[in-house]
């Protein structure tokens, strides 16, 4: 393990070295992006904003902070702040009881000064800035001083956490509760070791001395196993407390969050008539891994349940949890029925999605928020493997830019490999090459010119990319091509190095910058569809070069200043720079914003005419890949008999029209026949009809 520890260590620091190189950033900056940045890969938390921030408060006491995350804040009033403790050591070095302390100590001095508003107090002779992050995080703080009932400290670390470290004391702030979670080396290697994402393993007797009676459910050969349970309200709340959304399925804590209301008819129900709790609430639906059960006298317990999830019930969950903190209700006369269903890891990915599409009927979870298993991210997977991209300036190598459908699976990959497999694939798909949904998402809603989306968080942004793209996915996939994949990478282009060239900007004084930079790219889009009507940047050009122009960065440069003058100005009544970032208006005001158009610019500039012929002969090529495919997939699955099985399953017949049974009668019955290409396609849409509905 040591070993272990060492290497990844060691990777971990060229990792981030090469990156800060790469965006002549500092190495610090980049340290903290790269450990925040797996704990939003862990769901840990849902979106962060920088916040550094490091100064003296009343009586002299120290006060930092680097980050803050408030997106899970209207769901249970919890608000994430991070603090890290970076070190520069060639080798992993320990992390002791007392530093840990100093750090948690003064991060909670850093809300309890914002929360009296001392810190922003003009006699404070170290107040930060009006226009900066930090100031945006006190004036939070201070203006929903009521609201927040819980405060996570996140302490992150390169380092390694000593074997004798001993518990901080974490007393409460005026009320409010003060939680310290430390993220060491050893625990960001234990998170990338299991595939991105810390599990949640239950100890049920912890909460209920001998487990909990579950009634075994399981019907048939299913693949899986189910039980039913009842919960005592208590032990929902309690596990809530320990794990906090952690036990709420991805996409279900992302609808909550952004719902941002707590059930009130739950909340009278547990403080006026909590006998009626369980007549009235419809209970949960919960998935797992694994579990363990103990069947002494007859009777099946739960005592451990591993990766506990909760698809549907999260309002239940926290609304519990909720009224313990904030109403000191009783549960001793609150039960929550409960449904389990625990999946093989393997099948687990893909079920429980599904579970939390179907379930949720009370609060409905839209199709956007279930996006991350649409085909369309398949296809976006197949064409970041399948497609090569010309050497950067400098290399002769082709490379890959490697798209990231499912959480850490850029690590995963490299896990089953051998060193000089590993040292191969790394060469082939570099770290400065990869694209996360979240990455696409805010790559493709900048190019739509609606950066004001993409200043409300990757995940809220996210869900607005989905509403749009699988409806234009649905309706015509032949767009979502090699060449649209191509322009895809040369927009991620821009982006980055806009980034870059924010950074380094003399006007920039820093903080901001995702906003600045997101507004700065879709300025761009603006400016040239203003100017040159006729014409477009030419991507392919950036596509083959793997780079932007002298002529392109510059004028990113001015537009993106010129975003930085809007955002930092903001009218009186958005004080708040972070939330005017979020505003329609806030876009308005920087698309009207004069840029001067630099004349070079002409020359990375295409006719829209060319483009939409290029457009349309890559969607042609796609059409006729994709019949191919329909007709390889017609016959691979007929050798499996599957033509025959379909035509004699009792439902085919009801689901289908005169015309699809008809050409289903023909693939059936008529050994080695090919179907043409408009034949494939029609039968595909059968298979997938007949899959909805429950054939195999």
């Amino acid at each position: 393990m040591r070993s272990e520890l060492h290497d990844f260590h060691t990777t971990l620091m060229q990792e981030v070295a090469a990156r800060a190189s790469a965006r002549g950033e500092l190495t610090r900056t980049i340290l903290v992006e790269n450990l925040v940045g797996r704990l939003l890969d862990a769901e840990e938390i849902q979106d962060w904003i920088p916040c550094f921030f490091d100064g003296r408060g009343s009586r002299r006491r120290a006060i930092a902070l680097d980050g803050y995350s408030q997106d899970e804040f209207t769901l249970d009033g919890t608000l994430h702040l991070l603090i890290v403790d970076l070190r520069d050591d060639a080798s992993p070095c320990m992390l002791n009881s007392a530093e840990i302390k100093a750090a948690f100590s003064r991060a909670s001095a850093f809300f309890a000064e914002a929360r009296s508003g001392r810190l922003l107090d003009d006699r404070n002779p170290e107040r930060p800035d009006a226009s900066t992050q930090v100031a945006d995080l006190a004036r939070f703080i201070q203006e929903q001083a009521g609201a927040i009932k819980t405060v996570r400290v996140l302490l992150l670390s390169n380092a390694v956490l000593g074997s004798r470290f001993k518990q901080v004391d974490r007393d409460a702030v005026d009320g409010v509760k003060l939680e310290l979670h430390v993220w060491d080396l050893y625990r960001f290697h234990q998170l990338a070791a299991v595939g991105g994402r810390e599990l949640v393993d239950i100890d049920l007797t912890a909460f209920v001395a001998s487990g909990l009676p579950a009634l075994p459910a399981s019907i048939g050969d299913t693949g899986y196993s189910a039980y039913l349970c009842v919960v005592p309200g208590r032990l929902l709340a309690d596990i809530y407390e320990q794990y906090g959304s952690r036990l709420l399925e991805g996409n279900v804590r992302a609808f909550l969050s952004a719902q941002g209301k707590v059930n009130k008819g739950i909340r009278m129900t547990i403080r006026n008539a909590p006998e009626n709790f369980f007549a009235f609430n419809n209970g949960i639906t919960a998935t797992a891994t694994a579990v363990e059960i103990d069947k002494s006298d007859g009777i099946h317990r739960l005592v451990r349940v591993r990766d506990l999830q909760i698809v549907n019930g999260g309002q239940t969950t926290a609304s519990l949890y909720n009224a313990c903190l904030r109403d000191q209700a009783s549960m001793d006369r609150i039960f929550v029925q409960m449904k389990l269903s625990v999946f093989p890891n393997e099948v687990a990915e893909v079920m429980i999605p599904e579970i939390s599409r179907f379930a949720n009927t009370q609060n409905k979870v839209s199709d956007a928020d279930l996006f991350a298993n649409h085909p369309f991210h398949r296809k976006v997977a197949e064409l970041s493997a399948s497609v090569w991209a010309p050497p950067a300036p400098g290399s002769q190598q082709m490379t890959h830019w490697f798209y990231e459908r499912a959480r850490a699976q850029y690590q995963t990959e490299q896990f089953k490999l051998k060193p000089t497999e590993k040292r191969e694939f790394l060469i082939r798909n570099p770290k400065h090459q990869v694209i996360t949904k979240t990455d696409l998402a805010k790559f493709e809603n900048t190019w739509r010119k609606q950066p004001h989306f993409v200043s409300r968080g990757a995940q809220k942004n996210f869900v607005t990319y989905a509403d749009a793209v699988r409806e234009e996915y649905d309706q015509r996939p032949a767009d979502f091509n090699e060449r649209w994949f191509q322009h895809v990478v040369a927009r991620a282009i821009i982006f980055r190095s806009t980034e870059k060239q924010v950074s380094s900007a003399a006007w920039y004084s820093g903080g901001y910058r995702a906003n600045i930079v997101t507004y700065g790219v879709a300025r761009l889009v603006k400016l040239i569809e203003d100017e040159y009507p006729d014409r477009v940047i030419d991507l392919d050009r950036i596509w083959r070069t793997q780079r932007v122009s002298v002529a392109v960065a510059k004028q990113l440069v001015l537009c993106a200043e010129a975003a930085f003058r809007v955002l930092t100005s903001p009218p009186p009544h958005w004080s708040n720079i972070t939330e005017w970032a979020k505003k329609e208006q806030c876009w308005q005001a920087v698309a009207a914003a004069n840029i001067s158009l630099l004349p070079d610019l002409q020359v990375d500039l295409k006719l829209t005419g060319e483009e939409r012929g290029e457009h349309r002969d890559a969607r042609m090529l796609a059409k006729q890949d994709n019949a191919i495919s329909a007709q390889v997939e017609f016959i691979r699955i007929a050798e499996n008999g599957y033509w025959r099985r379909a035509l004699t399953w009792p439902a085919t017949r009801s689901l289908l029209s005169g015309g699809e049974y008809g050409i289903l009668t023909m693939a059936a019955q008529r050994p080695g026949w090919v179907p043409s290409d408009a034949q494939a396609k029609k039968l595909m849409a059968i298979a997938k009809k007949l899959g909805e509905e429950g054939l195999l």
